[in-house]
């Protein structure tokens, strides 16, 4: 589950979430979304991304005005093997001064911290007047699920899963707007990207969800899991729907 991200060094596997990672960022649909949030910094001259994973948004920015911030030595070392100037640190707790930057971006990122609002904030206190702060999350609530031959109760409870359990702050996104003039941000912008995904082997680990879901103690009955897994054999011959949307919030510091 997304789980995995809130703390990649102590995943089972941290290598095989860089490159899960660094092989989403480069679908197309993916990358629609992220052009967005590279126009919205374009105007920067020194771009700080937090969370920067293992480096390839930095690079698309310009090595020679982001900075990378990251809780994990394993992504920091992929980006650094790119080039990019990566700091350890946390989120929550920015190791920079105030107004240090003249735009701060966070991608996939704040869904998975302790304090979402807190990390917002810490943005906004690096980002210099005129600058800009974004961030780009799916949102859970939005998440649609077929399965063949699976009933709509079992697809709509690991939906809830996904939103509810596999991350912090699964529906966080979307209040953001409201957030960001809270915290006196200006010129506030919303966009929206779809991701579509009829393959279910890509599907984020769609096919385990819900063995998982009880070998964690979240419920699920034996029969459950043989009409799931008889769905998703089904899926593989013929598809499903996977679909969520991805949003891109910014403002401008004043």
């Amino acid at each position: 589950m997304s789980s995995s991200y809130a703390d990649v060094d102590r995943s089972g596997d941290p290598a095989m979430l860089v490159l899960h990672q660094e092989r989403v960022d480069g679908w197309p649909q993916v990358q629609a979304y992220k052009q967005r949030t590279y126009e919205l910094v374009a105007d920067a001259d020194r771009v700080l991304d937090v969370g920067s994973g293992p480096g390839g948004d930095a690079v698309a920015i310009g090595l020679d005005r982001c900075v990378g911030v990251d809780a994990s030595s394993v992504m920091g070392a992929a980006a650094s093997g790119r080039g990019v100037v990566v700091v350890a640190g946390d989120a929550l707790r920015l190791p920079f001064p105030d107004g240090g930057f003249g735009a701060v971006r966070a991608d996939r990122v704040v869904q998975h911290v302790g304090d979402p609002l807190t990390a917002v904030a810490e943005m906004v206190r690096v980002t210099r007047s005129g600058g800009r702060v974004v961030v780009a999350d799916p949102d859970q609530e939005t998440l649609v699920i077929h399965v063949p031959g699976v009933d709509r109760s079992l697809a709509d409870r690991v939906k809830a899963l996904r939103r509810d359990v596999g991350y912090r702050n699964g529906r966080f996104v979307t209040t953001l707007p409201s957030s960001f003039s809270d915290l006196g941000l200006v010129d506030v912008t919303l966009d929206a990207f779809p991701l579509v995904i009829t393959d279910p082997d890509l599907a984020f680990g769609l096919p385990t969800w819900p063995r998982w879901a009880r070998a964690a103690g979240h419920g699920f009955t034996s029969s459950d899991l043989e009409a799931w897994d008889r769905g998703i054999e089904a899926a593989r011959a013929s598809g499903l729907v996977y679909a969520l949307l991805y949003f891109v919030v910014s403002g401008v510091v004043p």
